[in-house]
């Protein structure tokens, strides 16, 4: 397996299951990213050459910390549902607030 880069879909058959959207670099130039489902079950399309597959979720979190210039970035936007993260991770769990209702 290897990482697929400017690509427009991943198929049900393929084996790169994390992926990053991409318009641009850094945090704006980040579209959205995450896991596009299980294999033989889903498919992403994006109908443009700005999709990036990764065989791992490391791979991915590698990519996105690197492009973006934040070392933590990746498990910051996990944590903290960020509209740009689709889930589920296998490494970080977002953090639900404390709700005070009273």
């Amino acid at each position: 397996m290897a990482v697929k880069f400017n690509i427009s879909q991943i198929s049900k058959s393929d084996s790169n299951r994390w992926f990053a959207i991409m318009d641009g670099t850094g945090d704006v130039g980040l579209v959205l990213f995450g896991w596009a489902g299980e294999q033989n079950v889903s498919e992403l399309i994006t109908g443009q050459p700005t999709l990036s597959s990764f065989p791992t979720e490391n791979e991915l979190e590698a990519f996105v910390n690197n492009d973006t210039g934040i070392a933590d970035y990746y498990k910051d936007a996990v944590e903290n549902n960020s509209v740009k993260f689709q889930g589920p991770s296998n490494k970080y769990e977002p953090i639900i607030p404390d709700s005070d209702v009273g």
